[in-house]
C-alpha cells in the first residue's frame, strides 16, 4: 500500500511541473483576443418568431380563403354560352364534379373531359375539343352512351360553343345522358367517329372516373293522380332533381279521354310561374310517356299540372 501512495504522490508532483510551450499559449491569447464575438441568443429568438408569425400568417389566409378556392375549383369556366340557364347557375354554385382527364381521339384532336354534373334525371358530361390544326366536323367526335356497373344510359341531349368548322382550334360542349347508377365508379363513354381518309364510322370509347357520393339529390318524388269522370287514376310519377323536371308514366289504351287529355300536353305551374317544357316523348305501341320540364325554383311554394285540353288542375304536394 506504501509503494502505490509513494507513486500517486510523484506522479502528482511532475503533472504540477508541467507547463505549455510559450510558443502555443502565445497563439491561444491571439485566437482569443481577436475571436468575433457570438450574437446574443435573444436575436435568434427574435428572428425565430418573426419567421413563425409569417408561417401562422399564411395558415391563417389559406385557412379563411379555403373554401373559397375550393369552390372556385369545382366551378366548370367557359360553358356559360354551351349550357341552358340552370346548368350555368349549378355551374356557379359548384355543384360539378371536376375531372379534367385527357385523351387523344384517332385524328389527333385532343378530348378534355373538363367535369360532370350527375342527379336521377340525367347525367351531364362536359368537354372541351382542341385541335391546333383545326377542328373537323362532329363526325370526328359523336358521343352515343355511357356504359359502367349496372349502367347503360344513352344519349339524350347536346349543345356546344361552336361547331368545329371554318377553322375553329377549339370548341367547349356538353352531352347529356340518361341518369348513371349510383354504384358506378368508372364509367365508359362510347362514341362514333370518322377519319377523313375513310367514309366508315367506327366507334371508339374511353373511360374515366365518377364519384357516384357527389351527385346531386332529388328534391321531389311521388306519383301523379289525375281524375277523369269522377275515378283517380295515377298516370306516372313526377321527379325533380337540381338539373330538371320528369314526368313520366304509362296511358292505358282503354282510356282514350285520358289519354287524349295527357298527349295535348300538361302546363307545370311552380309558384304560380309556367315551366318551361324542353320536351316530350310517347310511345304508340307500349303506352310510355315522357314530359321534360326545366328544374323547379329553390323556394317551392306551390306545384300544380293543368290539362290542356281540359283544364283540370292537378294538386302535387311539395313538403
Amino acid at each position: 500500500m506504501n509503494n502505490i501512495e509513494d507513486r500517486l504522490l510523484e506522479e502528482k508532483v511532475r503533472l504540477s511541473e508541467l507547463s505549455a510551450p510559450e510558443e502555443l499559449e502565445a497563439r491561444l491569447r491571439m485566437a482569443l483576443n481577436t475571436a468575433v464575438p457570438r450574437r446574443k441568443a435573444k436575436w435568434h429568438v427574435k428572428r425565430s418568431w418573426t419567421i413563425a408569425a409569417a408561417v401562422l400568417a399564411v395558415m391563417l389566409f389559406a385557412g379563411n380563403q379555403y373554401h373559397a378556392l375550393a369552390y372556385y375549383g369545382k366551378m366548370l369556366l367557359g360553358f356559360d354560352e354551351a349550357v341552358y340557364d340552370t346548368l350555368s347557375e349549378l355551374d356557379k354554385q359548384g355543384k360539378g364534379q371536376d375531372l379534367n382527364e385527357r385523351f387523344q381521339l384517332e385524328d389527333g384532336t385532343m378530348l378534355t373531359i373538363n367535369g360532370l354534373m350527375s342527379d336521377e334525371n340525367q347525367f351531364i358530361l362536359y368537354y372541351t375539343l382542341s385541335n391546333p390544326n383545326g377542328l373537323r366536323s362532329y363526325d370526328g367526335f359523336d358521343p352515343s352512351g355511357i356504359r359502367g356497373f349496372q349502367t347503360d344510359s344513352h344519349h339524350i341531349l347536346r349543345g356546344a360553343t361552336s361547331g368545329p368548322t371554318g377553322g375553329v382550334t377549339e370548341t367547349k360542349g356538353y352531352v347529356a345522358f340518361d341518369p348513371v347508377s349510383p354504384l358506378a365508379k368508372k364509367l365508359t363513354l362510347s362514341y362514333w367517329y370518322k377519319l377523313s381518309e375513310s367514309d366508315q364510322r367506327q366507334e371508339g370509347q374511353i373511360t374515366f372516373t365518377y364519384r357516384p357520393d357527389e351527385a346531386m339529390p332529388t328534391k321531389i318524388k311521388q306519383s301523379v293522380n289525375v281524375t277523369v269522370n269522377g275515378q283517380t287514376i295515377t298516370i306516372g310519377t313526377i321527379t325533380a332533381t337540381p338539373t330538371m323536371t320528369l314526368i313520366e308514366g304509362t296511358l292505358q289504351a282503354e282510356n282514350e279521354q285520358l289519354n287524349q287529355a295527357v298527349l295535348n300536353g300538361m302546363d307545370l305551374i311552380a309558384n304560380g310561374e309556367s315551366v318551361s317544357l324542353f320536351g316530350s316523348s310517347w310511345q304508340s305501341q307500349t303506352g310510355a310517356f315522357s314530359l321534360e320540364y326545366d328544374a323547379l325554383p329553390e323556394n317551392l311554394q306551390s306545384l300544380h299540372l293543368i290539362l290542356k285540353k281540359t283544364g283540370d288542375t292537378v294538386q302535387i304536394p311539395v313538403k
